[in-house]
């Protein structure tokens, strides 16, 4: 192998280690012993929604329904609900209110704060996240 091929593969080797060990630096996050929900809006396009409940101690929990076409933001929040509670287990507590909200608590003081992950690919609706 020439020597500039050889030079070649370092750099990639280099750059795709750097690359690698970036992506291993966890992100920051704000944990919630309480957060809500909310969904603006309807569905313009079908797609998926994934929401993620990450305990400070513990491994991610992962909720995710199918979104259709003009799908309304209260039948969105639903599934929603739909999707965490059997994933959220007894140290959450998952609850659809008001229509276009969902409200996930701890279920004791003992358990873990949490944070949230939302990812949708989805255009026309918009997502709120409070605590």
């Amino acid at each position: 192998m020439s020597r500039t091929a050889l030079t070649a593969v370092a750099l990639c080797a280099a750059f795709i280690t750097t690359a690698v060990a970036e992506d291993a630096v966890p992100h920051k996050a704000s944990y919630f012993d309480f957060a809500k929900i909310t969904v603006n809006e309807r569905a313009r396009a079908d797609g998926y929604l994934r929401v993620r409940l990450m305990p400070e101690n513990g491994a991610p929990r992962e909720g995710t329904l199918d979104i259709h076409k003009r799908m309304s933001e209260n039948d969105i929040a639903k599934g929603i609900a739909a999707a965490l509670a059997p994933v959220a287990g007894p140290e959450y507590e998952v609850e659809r209110t008001a229509g276009e909200h969902v409200k996930v608590r701890k279920a004791s003081k003992d358990t873990a704060n949490f944070a949230v992950e939302i990812t949708f690919n989805v255009p026309g609706f918009s997502i709120v996240l409070e605590n």
